[in-house]
């Protein structure tokens, strides 16, 4: 399950079929993105992040932005001290 799709959604409100309906896909589609069953198309994705006023990243994207990786792919290391 797209838990970051899932819990953007719950947080705006709104229902599967109102975000289908607002990001113009069928109520099926939407629901195959959310439990991780098929991948929106870029247009798509940004439709449906408009409709929940977030991000492609970060509703389809990885859980650690690229910006905060190591050149190795790993999660940085904070430098708080």
């Amino acid at each position: 399950m797209n838990m970051q799709l899932r819990a953007a959604r719950e947080a705006s409100g709104k229902t599967q079929a109102q975000v289908a309906k607002e990001a113009q896909v069928s109520e099926v589609s939407y629901q195959l993105y959310e439990y991780n069953k098929r991948t929106p198309s870029v247009q798509t994705a940004l439709r449906i992040a408009r409709t929940l006023d977030s991000t492609v990243e970060a509703l389809f994207g990885a859980a650690t932005p690229q910006s905060e990786k190591e050149p190795d792919g790993n999660p940085a290391e904070s430098s708080q001290q």
